[in-house]
């Protein structure tokens, strides 16, 4: 793959891996001992939602659900705690189909949620915005909206410059899809979070929601993939072609 793959693409792919090393040197230089029952569950909850996973329409790109699991991780665990819970969402999600990932794709995107899920709990932790905001409401919507910008823009950058697209267009599709699954994802974070400690029978019901909402969006983007297909037929019986 990364042979026939553009240098621009090589380089971006380089790039994030670099990047991603911040988050990790950081976790490493300021380990904290994490609940270990805890940060198992929110592992456990990883895989199961990055099994949740929608191809979006007309795109390469994928869709998962584990968003809420590790903006959990980010309120529940330390820096490197929520970064084992992201790399464990990665794995699930790079291998949740019989498709066979290849080593360069899975790279990438293991290292692109490292650096959003850093992003996130840097904005959720930050000690500015904790001097001047009560409540956890706001560092949560910031800490997922850094981590929305910081897992989209790479992705759209690749597909941009592998497939010969406007990395800006193809990122707004990817908005356009996305972005009600990480509303509704922040939201089910922040509901969750309002616990002291997040136990079983909080996770099994926001798994629950997620697998309704995962159903719900399989549904629409196949109907909408459908028709997408079904145009180019329709116009080609119209013309003769």
């Amino acid at each position: 793959m990364t042979n026939t793959m553009p240098i621009k693409a090589k380089v971006l792919i380089g790039m994030v891996a670099v990047a991603s090393l911040c988050p990790l040197i950081c976790g490493v230089a300021n380990w904290q001992a994490p609940a270990w029952p805890q940060m198992a569950l929110l592992m456990a909850a990883a895989v199961l939602t990055s099994r949740l996973k929608v191809k979006l329409p007309g795109m390469t790109s994928t869709m998962s659900g584990n968003l809420p699991v590790i903006l959990l991780g980010v309120t529940q665990l330390g820096l490197l705690g929520s970064l084992i819970v992201a790399v464990t969402a990665a794995v699930a999600q790079s291998y949740a189909s019989a498709k066979k990932t290849k080593a360069v794709q899975f790279l990438f995107n293991t290292c692109t949620l490292m650096i959003a899920c850093g992003l996130a709990y840097a904005a959720y932790h930050s000690r500015l915005l904790a001097a001047h905001v009560a409540g956890p409401a706001v560092p949560l919507a910031l800490a997922a909206a850094a981590y929305f910008l910081a897992n989209t823009a790479p992705v759209a950058g690749i597909i941009g410059l592998t497939e010969g697209e406007s990395p800006f267009a193809t990122w707004h599709k990817v908005f356009l899809w996305s972005f009600p699954n990480y509303v509704i994802g922040a939201g089910l974070a922040a509901f969750a979070s309002m616990f002291n400690t997040v136990g079983l029978a909080t996770m099994a019901a926001l798994i629950a929601v997620l697998f309704g909402v995962y159903r719900s969006y399989k549904m629409y983007t196949g109907l909408a993939e459908s028709t997408t297909t079904e145009q180019p037929k329709a116009l080609a019986m119209a013309t003769g072609r």
